[in-house]
């Protein structure tokens, strides 16, 4: 089996361009506007109903859990209205930089499509659903998308401009930065 780290490396250029420089956009709340929600769910009913930013810091209470359902509907994403920084991606899009998404979502392919559909052809490799059943790495969603800059990072991206909504997210990212690794975060 193929680790994720050599299958993005065997072919990391974006449009034949090699680059040290990429940026990382997160999808909900930071690209689009999401309108999908989050049930809590307590004996198999649904309790409560929080939006992504409420979700952000919302804490379990025993016996609960989440329902992402809504994050799997293409119909709703697809609906979705975008944020400003959807021209800021689109204007370093065209310029040829590199872009990469890392979401707590859990299909990497529906959001390349969403990408595609809008006339942006992110590589498939450079987006992360890290929510996904089959995504390598366990822990939080900060910890998971620090893991997954960590490993961008391997690949050569020297500097990287992170978006993103969530300040844990960001702050695990920030933690990453070396002497030989510059990370520039944006909180949205």
């Amino acid at each position: 089996m193929i680790s994720l780290y050599d299958y993005i490396k065997k072919d990391w250029s974006v449009a034949g361009n090699v680059s040290s420089k990429l940026i990382i956009f997160d999808l909900d709340d930071t690209i689009i506007n999401t309108t999908a929600e989050i049930n809590i769910v307590k004996n198999n009913e649904v309790i409560k109903t929080i939006s992504n930013s409420e979700f952000n810091t919302y804490e379990l209470k025993p016996g609960e859990s989440f329902d992402f359902s809504q994050f799997d509907d293409p119909k709703i994403l697809f609906k979705e209205r975008f944020t400003r920084y959807w021209n800021t991606l689109k204007r370093e899009y065209n310029r040829g930089t590199h872009i990469s998404i890392i979401t707590a979502r859990n299909d990497a392919s529906m959001i390349r499509e969403f990408f595609l559909r809008n006339g942006i052809d992110i590589k498939q490799e450079l987006v992360f659903a890290v929510s996904s059943p089959d995504f390598m790495y366990q822990g939080t969603i900060a910890q998971k998308k620090a893991k997954v800059i960590k490993l961008l990072s391997r690949l050569g991206y020297n500097t990287m401009i992170f978006f993103d909504d969530n300040e844990q997210n960001l702050k695990a990212a920030k933690k990453l930065e070396n002497k030989n690794l510059k990370i520039h975060t944006i909180k949205v």
